[in-house]
């Protein structure tokens, strides 16, 4: 057995759950870095919940039986284990900020930074999610919403498992009441509020109640492996409870597999593989409460295990990697955490169910595995905010390049653990010994983050860091961007739900042609030019718009839930309706960034125009892709200029992959084969030296032709409606 001894004389850190560790944080760290090459590479976070709800567990009940349980003892633990590496890394991000950010990205880190330090970084972001929320690659604490979850889990736990002690002997009950309706909550709820169920404690409780679940399993079951436990009556009420929980999360996982639909489903047998996973699971713990109430049988069973033991481990091993390697190669993250997620926290559970003496359980708790396991915690603390500062600095880095910052990530994990997490946790600065430091200076470090974060939150960003010139792309917003688009009446986010209010519908005029805008939001992005160009031309404007919706008549992958209703209800309306145009909006080129082949697209596209000329319109006009900024125009920009030192904005800036010249090369034969008109806006803006930035120059605030990563602004808009030839009459 490979085991690498603990502060604690009655404790041990087992290598291979240190291999099990490294296995998921290097999937997380390859998946953030190459999403594409490990699409599935996220699930290493719940595997992490799970080690963590094991290993807290464990000691939990531990302290329990040894009558030393103290929930001072347990926080403080606690603090040393997470607060100095955290505090580090809150500091560094700050001064990286200060020099990187532009005005709106430095006063979102600051409250992200403020969150950070009281463990709502998961709350904060669940707050932030929206259609126009700042993209992944703008957050360089994202990654802090796990650490959010277990924190929240760490308030929780001692107190559960305190109201189910009794004298010296624990009892999960509690911890397992809350586990299964979390479970239950995760797999009715998933399809309803992803938000919330991605970010918040909720639907993420249950995985680490798995880890406490099998701790305690382990200390009564099998704290020796040639004893089998003399008395293993349980209270029928506890039987009964039992049998009902299962009955109810059988239940739900039926309910949920009857009325799943295989076409809107991407991955539908991992999907339903999920379902019959907690079917199971829900069957296997009815059986065992029945053998409950039957000790001796019970007995038999044990007895038949202990003596099978290490065959079973070794399978359990096997099966748990496998179910781990297959989500890791295999899921994404639509509908997360869902059923799906049993299978990677059942492989968690099988392998650290297994002792380490299993095959596979030797094999990771091998030395570099128990190295990389032991600077896990720094190592995805540093991960992220390297690759996102890298980025931002090289935008075009390349597959090669992005190994950069993993590297240095590695180096600073390292270097965190030797120099602050050793000293302050064991008193211990490589071979030197030395009393353990006071938690004071740490909390004082975590409360003068938080400090250094409300003060950028509440200072607007500082965009005084920045020379004038600079400042007014620093600190860049649009205006009023919900009334540019007449969002919640005529344009919906993805969770929406109500219907197009009657002023995106007027009624038909005699003489007055009917323009219906239709599409995603970058249909939306044009209704400022429309609405412009009505000044000079007389016509009404129909818009049926919503986030991720395009204009087809078959659904996109992956595409949100509410979009099935509303396009069945355009289609529906649209023969009533009668336009006389018929505008086509989507983010193609959005869509094909995101894995939609070119092929899809344009069978998208040709099987949507077909429909709409059977039904009788005459005119159908497509708008094509448009540029794609790394994180958005303004923010681009602005790092641009400050490594340049330029005053002025650059007239043209970015550069436009092969790919997406291709797609609207493309895109533009097949709307000539098939007779309608068709908006390159890629030929608009851009050409081989850039993508035009900025309208009037005269004015004294930049007039930005785009507002964010890929939708224009009302400027943007009203300048390519002028350039698209509509000639409505």
């Amino acid at each position: 057995m490979s085991e690498l001894t603990g502060t604690n004389r009655d404790r041990v850190v087992r290598g291979d759950i240190e291999g099990l560790r490294a296995l998921a944080v290097m999937s997380v760290l390859l998946n953030h870095a190459f999403p594409k090459a490990l699409p599935g590479g996220f699930v290493g976070v719940d595997i992490f919940f799970v080690i963590s709800g094991y290993l807290i567990g464990k000691h939990l009940l531990q302290d329990i039986e040894a009558n030393r349980f103290s929930f001072i003892q347990f926080y403080a633990k606690r603090a040393r284990r997470i607060f100095p590496a955290l505090a580090l890394l809150l500091f560094c991000i700050f001064g990286a900020g200060w020099f990187v950010l532009s005005g709106p990205e430095f006063l979102n880190l600051g409250k992200h930074i403020a969150a950070s330090t009281l463990f709502a970084n998961n709350v904060l972001l669940w707050s932030e999610t929206g259609y126009f929320d700042a993209t992944a690659l703008d957050k360089p604490l994202l990654h802090l919403w796990s650490l959010g979850i277990e924190e929240q889990f760490y308030l929780l736990v001692p107190g559960l498992l305190w109201l189910g002690t009794s004298g010296t002997t624990g009892s999960i009950r509690w911890v397992g009441r809350f586990a299964v309706l979390s479970l239950i909550a995760t797999i009715l709820l998933s399809n309803f509020d992803y938000p919330a169920s991605f970010y918040l404690l909720h639907t993420r409780f249950w995985e680490l109640a798995a880890g406490v679940g099998w701790a305690q399993a382990e200390l009564r079951l099998f704290r020796n492996a040639s004893h089998v436990p003399p008395d293993l009556a349980v209270p029928k009420g506890d039987v009964r409870e039992l049998l009902l929980w299962s009955a109810v999360l059988g239940l739900s996982a039926v309910v949920v597999l009857g009325a799943s639909d295989q076409r809107m489903m991407r991955h539908p047998f991992a999907d339903d593989g999920g379902l019959l996973v907690a079917i199971g699971l829900a069957v296997s713990t009815a059986c065992l409460a029945y053998q409950l109430l039957r000790p001796t049988c019970a007995l038999r069973l044990i007895s038949s295990v202990s003596a099978a033991r290490e065959r079973i481990a070794s399978s359990a091993s096997a099966i748990g990697v496998v179910l781990i390697c297959a989500s890791i190669a295999t899921f994404s993250t639509t509908e997360w955490p869902g059923a799906r997620t049993l299978v990677p926290v059942l492989g968690a559970v099988l392998f650290i169910a297994a002792t380490p003496t299993a095959a596979v359980n030797r094999a990771l708790g091998s030395k570099p595995f128990a190295f990389i396991g032991g600077i896990s915690y720094p190592l995805y603390l540093w991960h992220w905010p390297a690759i996102v500062f890298f980025k931002m600095l090289v935008p075009d880095s390349t597959a090669t390049e992005i190994s950069i910052p993993l590297i240095a990530a590695f180096a600073l994990a390292w270097l965190t653990k030797v120099l602050i997490e050793d000293p302050v946790r064991f008193g211990r600065l490589g071979s030197i010994k030395f009393p353990r430091p006071t938690l004071w200076p740490v909390l004082s470090s975590l409360a003068v983050a938080a400090l250094l974060g409300s003060w950028i939150a509440n200072s607007d960003g500082l965009s005084s860091r920045f020379p004038p010139r600079l400042r007014a792309i620093a600190e860049w917003s649009e205006e009023n961007p919900d009334i540019n688009w007449r969002v919640g009446t005529c344009y919906f986010y993805t969770t929406a739900k109500a219907d197009f209010s009657s002023e995106c519908t007027p009624e038909k005029r005699s003489g007055v042609p009917r323009v219906l805008l239709w599409g995603d939001s970058h249909a939306a992005h044009l209704y400022p030019g429309l609405a412009d160009m009505q000044r000079n031309t007389r016509f009404d404007i129909v818009q049926w718009t919503a986030a991720g919706c395009p204009p087809t008549v078959e659904p996109l992958t992956d595409e949100p839930p509410t979009c099935r209703m509303r396009r069945e209800s355009a289609w529906a309306r649209l023969r009533q309706l009668d336009p006389d145009i018929v505008l086509l909006g989507g983010g193609w080129g959005r869509y094909f960034q995101l894995e939609e082949s070119e092929s899809q697209i344009l069978k998208l596209l040709a099987d949507t125009v077909n429909r709409l000329k059977v039904i009788g319109i005459r005119r159908i006009v497509i708008f094509g892709p448009g540029p794609i900024y790394q994180t958005t125009l303004p923010n681009d920009l602005f790092r641009f200029m400050a490594a340049r030192r330029m005053q002025e904005i650059p007239p043209r800036f970015g550069r436009i992959p092969d790919s997406l010249w291709h797609l609207d090369a493309a895109l533009r034969k097949q709307a000539e084969v098939e007779k309608v008109q068709y908006v390159s806006i890629l030929n608009f803006f851009c050409n081989g030296s850039g993508c035009l930035t900025i309208g009037d120059k005269a004015l004294p605030r930049p007039d930005l032709l785009y507002r964010d990563k890929d939708h224009l602004t009302v400027t943007g808009s009203k300048m390519l409606i002028a350039h698209s030839n509509l000639h409505i009459s």
